[in-house]
């Protein structure tokens, strides 16, 4: 199960379900949610449910899961599309950087999200795997 969070700039970073109308946002990203917890409407808005709704808070920049219930904490990590639709496709990752021209290192630093693909070359990963680029992106 997956979220799309959205990071708001501040002292410190903060992360919601909800764009900011104003765009003061980084646009949401897809994170992927522990076994048991999903997205929920409520009257309050979406929310992450397990047994009960739980909150987003910070730490060290990134997003953490807090199930106060359950007394569990769990620090989310972004969606790995590149990689998911790559083993779909029973490619290797230097499989992929060959058929793109590009090193072994600058896939692995994509899929890990250490540097953030463009958008052309988004465009060309799409299509060696043989989907949209949307597809990589939500």
């Amino acid at each position: 199960m997956e979220a799309i969070l959205y990071c708001y700039d501040g002292e410190k970073p903060t992360f919601k379900l909800t764009a900011d109308p104003e765009g003061n946002d980084d646009g949401g990203r897809p994170y992927d949610l522990p076994k048991g917890y999903h997205v929920e409407e409520t009257k309050d808005g979406p929310q992450i449910i397990g047994e009960l709704p739980c909150t987003l808070e910070e730490h060290n920049g990134k997003p953490v899961l807090v199930d106060r219930k359950n007394r569990k904490a769990y620090l989310l990590e972004r969606s790995r599309r590149i990689t998911q639709r790559r083993e779909e496709m029973g490619m290797t990752r230097q499989e992929l950087a060959d058929a793109l021209g590009v090193t072994l290192m600058e896939v692995y630093q994509w899929e890990t999200y250490e540097v953030e693909v463009g958008t052309a070359i988004l465009g060309r990963i799409a299509k060696v795997l043989d989907c949209e680029t949307m597809d990589l992106i939500n």
